[in-house]
Parts: C-alpha cells; structure tokens; sequence
C-alpha cells in the first residue's frame, strides 16, 4: 500500500496549497528519470514512517501533468517543495535519502525549529 497520493489535476493541486491544509512534501518526478526512480522508495518510506503524523507526501508525474510542474518553474528532477500554510517553505532538487525526508516533514510540523536542523535537517 502506497503512503503517498497522486496529485493529477489542478483543483486536487489548490486543495493540497490551502491555507487551512496539512504540511504537505510534493514530489515532482518523472518515469524517465533515474534519480527519480532512485529515491522513490526513499521517499515511500519517510511516508510510510510519518503516517501517523499530520503531514503529507505527493507525487506529482511532469510527464502527465507538465502544467502542474510549469506553476512552479520545476527545472530539475527530482524536486520536491515543502508546503506549509499553503506557501512553499522550502525545496529540495535532488535525489535524497529517507532521513532527509522525514526531517523536513519534521521541520514543517515544527519538530525540530533549530538553524541547524533548517540548514542541514
């Protein structure tokens, strides 16, 4: 069972940007892509680990949906925003490994506030 959810139209996009919505990562990925293929399970398992929490994982195909990536200027694959209050709080280009993941969604439920965990969480 998969702990992230498909994000593939615009309105599923806004509800994910609400003010009032959980802190969310998104992932933008494509099939093509070898780092993105690489650090998917990463990303699956911080998911999986955070389940609990009031934090959630995206993915988003910029294959699929070039549009939903062009809102954002993706430029580089794997990218994933952090999302928090409906802005973007951060972002990461590049595949990473679960625990950087899990600290960042950390980080947005405000988990750990630190310059050092914001730097290198």
């Amino acid at each position: 069972m998969s702990h992230t959810k498909e994000i593939k139209t615009l309105d599923e996009l806004k509800a994910v940007l609400a003010a009032d919505a959980n802190p969310a990562l998104i992932d933008f990925w494509a099939s093509w892509c070898g780092p993105c293929r690489a650090m998917a399970p990463h990303y699956e398992a911080a998911a999986q680990e955070l389940d609990q929490e009031p934090v959630d994982f995206y993915k988003i195909n910029t294959e699929e949906h070039p549009e939903l990536a062009a809102a954002f200027n993706i430029r580089g694959l794997p990218t994933v925003l952090m999302i928090k209050d409906g802005k973007v709080a951060d972002a990461i280009v590049g595949a990473r490994d679960k625990d950087t993941y899990k600290k960042k969604a950390e980080w947005l439920l405000g988990k750990n506030t630190g310059l050092w965990d914001r730097l290198f969480g």
